[in-house]
């Protein structure tokens, strides 16, 4: 899986390794994320049509899957390849990295819209935020045992949780995203799951928002869909035309497992004003996912808006159209879902940590861009305990902060 130079035995090792070498120096290889007081200013659909920046092709990428028969890569020589598949055809995934990692996976023939409540299994690793960052996803899922060195399912009926943002941002997002895909199967085999909430991010790719996208992405949508808009370019690797995007659509933006709510932004109190289920936020949503039409319908606008499930900051800080949320109205929140907790990405912590007495859990920390990197986390939800786990290994139990 990370190198063909080291056996399985080693591998193990590696983590423990790296931390001691790069214990000093592993804050440099961190992604650039704003600290908690120093949020951007939310803009939810708004791509940029007038950028005129040249773009190139820019290390290997891919696949994209068109049309379920014609398979698009681009080479780690900058070249796009154009070939033919048939579904029992073996899809090989190669990283942007300096290993060239590389898995194979089987395409589905067809995806269904997941269940909205589940209940809470023995135990559940949680993650967000991940940007297109392989590195991090893939050695975090192996230090925890979640895969093997060839990237395969191995936490038998444990689930995986995925609190949304997975695309923009990094190198390597066709890459984490065909990952999930493969997982996700695997994982149903041995009566596992693996729960892909979208975030905001995700959802600006279905609507064409390119902004946050790497130049390769957008010269990839130009080329494979011949369309010069990028804005355009960008939907169409995202629609129904292409595999992830199929795929991508049928995820839900919030679910509850056991007592716990898993949502990328929040929920605000005047969500409850619209007397939704968490299955009517899903559905209403989903409506919306392939962006043709405007947005009518009074309670699908504020979905979408940033006071919806996908954008809405309040459980960790104020903005300028909101304050964060009191400890009456969230108790009003979680009981109207008749939920005890709310694990959330989206807004940036320095640590996977909580608030209002445990209640909220915050999860969106910086991720480092190197393999087992001791600054990547996420949570452990395991015999009904908390726990902030991170690439190498470590364990510890997670405090509940007023």
């Amino acid at each position: 899986m990370y190198s063909k130079s080291v056996n399985h035995t080693s591998l193990k090792l590696k983590p423990i390794f790296i931390c001691i070498i790069l214990g000093f120096q592993v804050l440099s290889f961190a992604q650039q994320k704003n600290k908690i007081n120093v949020i951007k200013k939310d803009s939810v659909f708004n791509a940029n049509k007038t950028d005129t920046k040249s773009i190139a092709f820019n290390g290997p990428d891919g696949p994209y899957i068109i049309n379920d028969s014609i398979l698009y890569n681009i080479t780690s020589d900058n070249k796009l390849v154009k070939s033919s598949i048939s579904p029992n055809d073996s899809i090989v995934v190669i990283t942007d990295n300096k290993d060239f990692n590389s898995f194979t996976l089987q395409l589905q023939s067809n995806y269904t819209i997941p269940e909205t409540v589940y209940s809470l299994p023995e135990k559940m690793v949680v993650i967000s935020d991940i940007e297109g960052n392989y590195n991090a996803f893939a050695s975090f899922l192996y230090t925890n045992k979640v895969i093997d060195e060839n990237h395969n399912w191995i936490y038998n009926d444990g689930h995986l949780v995925l609190i949304g943002d997975f695309v923009d941002r990094g190198k390597n997002v066709t890459q984490v995203l065909w990952l999930i895909y493969k997982l996700e199967y695997q994982a149903k085999q041995q009566n596992g799951e693996v729960h892909f909430i979208l975030g905001n991010h995700e959802i600006l790719n279905f609507h064409g928002d390119h902004r946050y996208n790497r130049g390769k992405y957008i010269k990839a949508a130009q080329a494979i869909s011949k369309l010069e808009d990028k804005k355009e370019a960008t939907k169409f690797l995202y629609s129904k035309n292409s595999e992830l995007g199929k795929w991508l659509a049928t995820k839900n933006v919030i679910e509850k497992i056991g007592d716990y709510i898993f949502v990328h932004g929040g929920l605000s109190p005047e969500l409850i004003d619209y007397k939704l289920s968490l299955e009517d936020i899903n559905t209403i949503a989903r409506k919306r996912f392939d962006g043709l039409e405007t947005i009518k319908n009074k309670t699908q606008k504020f979905l979408y808006s940033s006071k919806g499930p996908f954008w809405y900051r309040g459980l960790v800080t104020k903005r300028n159209n909101y304050n964060k949320i009191t400890v009456l109205q969230l108790n009003t929140v979680l009981d109207y879902y008749d939920a005890k907790k709310i694990v959330i990405g989206h807004t940036p912590v320095e640590d996977v940590s909580t608030d209002f007495d445990g209640k909220i859990i915050r999860t969106d920390v910086i991720h480092g861009t190197q393999m087992f990197s001791i600054i990547t986390k996420g949570l452990l939800i395991e015999a009904n305990q908390e726990f902030v786990i991170d690439a190498i290994s470590r364990k510890k139990p997670l405090k509940k902060e007023l």
